[in-house]
């Protein structure tokens, strides 16, 4: 039987067996539901995208269209992704600095925004670094600490 709040522009449900609510938003065609356990999750029509929460962590999840997937952690206030088409791996911190990991390669890529430095490493452990404002690559020796311009020499 669903509730019908006219003022909201929504309609609820609970289902007696098993105890999830649901819930529609009238207005923007949105779709809830919520468990027993806490958990929350979503639907948005208009976007294709998927929701839904953890409740213990706090941590929130998300899905596209195109099955990549988006989660971000409250806690520490860590964002990631995943896009399928590339294989790439997303992380943003709180900071503001991307890294993109590679899994094929195993390449990390990271970014300043403060400096516009650019960083990898690579599945040696290589680190090297690009500095926007005057176009050298340098690379780090691991062994030693000592880091030098590699390019253009």
């Amino acid at each position: 039987m669903w509730q019908v709040n006219p003022t909201a522009g929504g309609a609820f449900t609970l289902d007696p067996t098993t105890g999830i609510i649901y819930a529609a938003d009238s207005m923007t065609g949105v779709s809830y539901a919520a468990d027993r356990a806490g958990g929350v999750y979503a639907h948005d029509p208009r976007t294709g995208m998927v929701y839904s929460s953890d409740p213990v962590t706090g941590a929130v999840y998300a899905s596209d269209p195109l099955g990549s997937l988006y989660a971000f952690d409250p806690n520490t206030g860590t964002s990631f992704a995943s896009d399928l088409s590339t294989g790439l791996l997303y992380t943003s911190d709180v900071s503001g600095t991307v890294y993109a990991t590679d899994p094929n390669t195993r390449i990390t890529y990271s970014s300043d925004p403060a400096t516009g430095m650019v960083y990898a490493e690579d599945s040696s452990g290589a680190i090297y670094s690009h500095d926007p404002s005057n176009g050298i690559t340098y690379a780090a020796d691991t062994t030693t600490g000592m880091v030098h311009a590699a390019h253009p020499a």
